[in-house]
């Protein structure tokens, strides 16, 4: 059994379990599934955990640093989509959605700081989630969370302007302003960098 998994687990729980709104026994029992298929990893700065045009074939579970999730437009600009921090899962399962058809990722995961934590292959967790129905109603709601901050998220993106923009990144994103670039900020808010400082230049003052 992988006991160092199992620990950070336990560090984490409270949070996961308020985050997923799960009791204790659904997380300690799938906690004991997926024990055995956990791979951990590490990735430095600026190094991919997936590709564009790559088959989507893992879950990454960090217990350490700031991951990225985007796609490149088509007129080759980086478009950020969210972010995943301590506890949470960096993925984009819109493609891992589509891994028994083959289909190429359209998105790509990034580290944004350096990043520690565990990888699960996709099909294995399929597989489990059919042995065990404990995964199955673990997932659901991790499902179910992910489609409620998507919902969050386009609301925030498609506000009129950049500072309720910026101030619904700050709601979704608590304290993680200070731990990312600004490049990477104006690309999730949509606009430019210089815009951007802008912005702060004007909180600033207005302080």
């Amino acid at each position: 059994m992988n006991q160092h998994f199992l620990k950070l687990r336990q560090h984490y729980k409270a949070d996961m379990m308020a985050r997923y709104a799960v009791d204790e026994k659904l997380f300690d029992e799938t906690s004991q599934c997926i024990a055995s298929l956990a791979v951990p990893f590490a990735a430095r700065r600026g190094e991919l955990l997936q590709r564009v045009g790559h088959t989507a074939r893992e879950v990454f579970w960090l217990t350490g640093g700031v991951a990225r999730v985007g796609y490149v437009s088509q007129g080759g600009n980086e478009v950020t989509m969210r972010f995943a921090t301590e506890s949470h899962i960096a993925n984009a399962y819109e493609d891992l959605l589509e891994y028994r058809g083959d289909q190429p990722a359209r998105s790509f995961i990034v580290a944004e700081t350096s990043v520690q934590g565990f990888r699960f292959d996709w099909e294995q967790m399929s597989m489990a989630r059919a042995r065990h129905p404990v995964l199955t109603a673990y997932m659901t709601r991790m499902l179910e969370f992910a489609v409620a901050s998507q919902a969050r998220r386009f609301i925030t993106h498609t506000a009129s302007s950049a500072e309720e923009r910026l101030a619904g990144f700050r709601e979704e994103y608590p304290n993680l302003e200070r731990r990312i670039s600004q490049k990477v900020l104006a690309s999730y808010l949509q606009i430019t960098p210089a815009y951007l400082s802008q912005l702060m230049r004007r909180e600033q003052e207005a302080a």
